[in-house]
Order: structure tokens, then sequence, then C-alpha cells
């Protein structure tokens, strides 16, 4: 009898770690069924907001990826890094996608990212006689150091067609210094390095909370060279060679970023967002409130659609400032599954 009974027991002992076995296994396969993906992006900028709850939320992996974030300083090498397979996908505007294409690096724009989202900052105690007038405060700013996130990258090249506009000499008039986004950017200003510098949030906001600086030109209201009010300026880039092997990729990429973009504009989710953005951001300087206030002005910005009639803007702002040789051709530049209205939360 004993013997009967043990053989039960090791008989059910074993259905057990058979199925336990099963299980794992096929927990396993799931994990292994999500893609391997990096994507490159700029550190501690707001406009990444989709991301960061894209990856809090679980959206990249609810649509079958395993996301590798890489940390990249510019636009310019998130071109040399795509070219290199260091990254699979990078957040550049038309005119990084343009210069690539010249230089042989076939690009395409998979998702639109977000809005027009410069300012121009002077520091405090500036002598500007022009203040509140484009172009002329950036003739205010003649024989003085400007900051860009990196030299050639488009923050540059904005800035340059800035000077033109004011009928300065970017090569004569002005001293150009690399300052990086903003967790670099502000204590170069604080130390007094540069007088003026091109930026994106928080960087406004957390220079006037320090009494650093001031905007001057507000690109993000259609101030400045050209008027990109409401225009789409970053998408999400990949190869194209990338786009055509992994569509289902690309897919994933679009819905995890629009499960993010819907979760953001839900109210009842703005304190978890608060949250996840103090994790990300260099905001230690501001007041709850003023950081808020900085979420809240950001959110409207965001974008998942890069339309087709955005690039008539485009050209005629490249083309004057001389950043391409001609103009982009949206059906070239926009992949085929590029939203072209914004999602319906």
């Amino acid at each position: 009898m004993k013997s009967a009974k043990n053989l039960r027991q090791k008989g059910a002992a074993g259905i057990a770690v058979a199925i336990l076995a099963l299980f794992m296994a096929a927990n396993g396969a799931v994990a292994q069924d999500k893609t391997d993906v990096k994507i490159g992006v700029y550190p501690g900028q707001t406009f990444h907001m989709n991301v960061y709850v894209a990856d809090v939320k679980g959206f990249y992996k609810e649509a079958g990826l395993n996301p590798t974030f890489i940390t990249v300083g510019t636009g310019p090498l998130m071109n040399s890094m795509l070219g290199s397979g260091s990254i699979d996908f990078a957040f550049q505007p038309p005119n990084n996608v343009g210069v690539a294409k010249e230089q042989g690096l076939d690009e395409v724009i998979v998702t639109g990212n977000i809005g027009m989202p410069y300012s121009v900052i002077g520091k405090t105690g500036l002598k500007l006689p022009h203040k509140g007038q484009y172009p002329g405060v950036i003739g205010d700013l003649k024989g003085l150091t400007w900051g860009v996130t990196g030299r050639g990258a488009d923050s540059e090249m904005f800035m340059r067609a800035m000077a033109a506009d004011a009928k300065i000499d970017p090569d004569k008039d002005v001293t150009w210094l690399a300052v990086g986004l903003s967790p670099t950017a502000i204590p170069t200003l604080k130390a007094g390095r540069v007088d003026a510098f091109i930026t994106l949030s928080p960087g406004p906001t957390v220079a006037k909370a320090l009494g650093l600086g001031e905007v001057l030109v507000d690109l993000r209201k259609g101030e400045g060279p050209g008027n990109f009010k409401g225009i789409t300026y970053q998408g999400v880039a990949t190869l194209r060679k990338t786009a055509i092997a992994k569509p289902k990729v690309v897919d994933a990429i679009i819905a995890a970023h629009t499960k993010a973009y819907c979760w953001v504009r839900d109210p009842k989710n703005f304190e978890e967002l608060l949250g996840i953005l103090k994790t990300k951001l260099a905001v230690s300087e501001l007041t709850d409130e003023q950081f808020r206030e900085l979420v809240k002005d950001e959110i409207p910005v965001l974008k998942m659609t890069f339309p087709k009639s955005n690039f008539p803007v485009w050209n005629e702002f490249l083309l004057k400032s001389k950043m391409l040789k001609a103009p982009l051709n949206a059906d070239e530049l926009l992949w085929k599954t590029v939203p072209q209205s914004e999602p319906a939360c």
C-alpha cells in the first residue's frame, strides 16, 4: 500500500513540476517575444514625457518591445549613432534628417513628438534697448557669447538664422560656446560663461526661478526666424532600411507613444505624472507650484502627428538659412504609417 501511495505522490509531484516547467517556458517565450530596441534620448528634457511614461507604465512592453535608452548629447550625434547601429530610433527635427540624407544616411520620420520647443534666454542684467522686439533684441547681443546645445547642432542653425535677421555676422560678431541641454546649460549661465543661450524646457523656467535669466525670443509662440507656432518640430526617426525590415517595431513605437500621449492628457494621472517627471528632470530649484506649471505648459506641446502641411514652413526657413541645398520632400521623409492626426483619446 505504501508503495502505491508513494507512486501516486511521486506522480502528482511530477505533474506539478511539469506544469511549473511549462508555465516558466511559456513566460520565457513571452519575454523572448519582446523585441530589443535601442532608443536615443536627450538627458533631462521635458519633451521626453512620452518616453518616460511609456517606460514607467509598461507601454513599450505591452507593445512587444524591450527598450534600452541611450543618452545622446546632440542631433548630429543622434545621426552618427543611427548610422553606426548604436541606436535604432532617434529624436530629430526635419532639418537634421535632411542633413543626414544629403550626407548619404537615409532616415525617415515615423511619428511626431513635439511642437517647437526653443526659447532664447538672456542673462539677467543685459542692456537690451530692443527688448521685446525681434530681431532687434538679437542685435543687442552683438559681441557677446552665445550658447548652443552643440556646435553644428540645429540649435546653432536657429541662432545663426536669427543673427542673419539681425544683420550681424555670426562668425565675426559672436563667440559660440557649446553648453549642452538644460542640466549643463543652466550651470554655464550661472557661472557667467555665456550671455545668452538657446534651450528647451525646463531651461527657461529654471533660469527664471533662479533669477539668472529671462526669455528674449520665444519660438514656441511664433517669434524668431519663421513662424513655427503650432508646427511640429521634432519626430521619432529611424533608418529607412530599419522601417522596411521591421515594420512591426515601428508600429509598436507608435502604439506605445500613443498610449503615453493619452495617459499624459488624462487629468486623473497628473499627480502621478509629476512624480514620474521629478525623477527624470533637473528641477530641484523649482517650487512645487513652478514645477506643476512647467508640466502643464509642456503637455500641449506634445504631438503624435507630423503633417505634410508643415513642410512649406520648414522649407522656407531651411532654404533661406542655407541649412539644406534642396527643399525637403515630405513624401520621402515621412514613413507611410506616420500619424496625420492626433489620437482621439
